[in-house]
């Protein structure tokens, strides 16, 4: 907690003290399917989210690029992408965002819900998306609020804004929601949103093997991470599958197979 307060500590003694609201940009990676879901990105002040703006524009610029989205670039050319990703990785740690993170792995689970309702519940980008909202309110300090902005999924959409909605009861000391506000945005639209396609890339890269060209070239995003901020369900299976085990326990009819209900639909 000390970490995280020094972190988001106005800078100026002299002044009152202000009430901040945090930003969390998100990305995520992975998505169905039995594999890795990573939900990952940086949390932070206007002020900081500002250094890395200008930052991270400037070093884009240099290279002639405007944007950086890491399933589109060129890995067949390492010796280009180098220079990019060097200098890109360090630029949200140094104007002092946090990393913040969760992944799951859907086979830790799947077993016990597969077939039913329940699975689409489950989805890993719900599961991730609750286990950052999770971590973030409760590390930062008890008076900070935040607001999460992540990409667009349709798919998604719906059940993100039902999991925000869920969270009312987290709040701060004098009354007011922890969680403020759930934004999407369209791909491309801003570029606060890369750092944490970067981060995000480069975690399922370390998992799916730490020693390819793809994790070597991602590493300038990891080398600076302070720990703290993540929710790591692989190393924690027991406890998610229990958190699983609640939920069909408050949820039972959701354990329907869906075929059943399939066959519903057509009679």
């Amino acid at each position: 907690m000390a970490l995280v307060r020094e972190i988001f500590e106005t800078p100026h003694d002299c002044l009152p003290k202000r009430v901040l609201m945090l930003t969390v940009y998100l990305d995520e990676t992975g998505h169905e399917g039995k594999d890795l879901v990573i939900l990952s990105g940086f949390v932070g002040t206007a002020e900081q989210w500002g250094k890395c703006e200008a930052d991270w524009q400037a070093a884009l610029k240099q290279r002639q690029r405007r944007h950086l989205h890491m399933a589109e670039l060129r890995w067949s050319k390492p010796q280009r992408l180098r220079p990019l990703l060097s200098v890109l990785g360090p630029i949200p740690h140094a104007a002092g965002l946090q990393a913040v993170y969760s992944a799951v792995k859907i086979a830790d689970f799947a077993d016990l819900v597969d077939g039913t309702a329940m699975q689409k519940a489950m989805k890993g980008y719900f599961i991730t998306l609750l286990g950052v909202a999770d971590v973030i309110t409760k590390n930062i300090p008890p008076e900070e609020t935040f607001k999460l902005v992540l990409e667009v999924q349709t798919e998604y959409a719906a059940g993100a804004q039902q999991i925000y909605l869920g969270a009312w009861d987290s709040r701060t000391p004098d009354g007011r929601r922890k969680w403020v506000s759930l934004e999407f945005i369209a791909k491309g639209e801003s570029v606060l949103a890369e750092p944490a396609d970067y981060l995000a890339y480069a975690q399922l890269q370390q998992y799916r093997d730490p020693k390819s060209i793809k994790s070597e070239l991602c590493a300038p995003i990891l080398k600076m991470m302070r720990p703290g901020l993540g929710r790591n369900h692989i190393a924690e299976k027991e406890t998610l599958r229990q958190f699983v085990r609640g939920m069909i326990q408050r949820h039972p009819a959701l354990m329907r197979s869906t075929a059943a209900s399939d066959l519903d639909d057509v009679g």
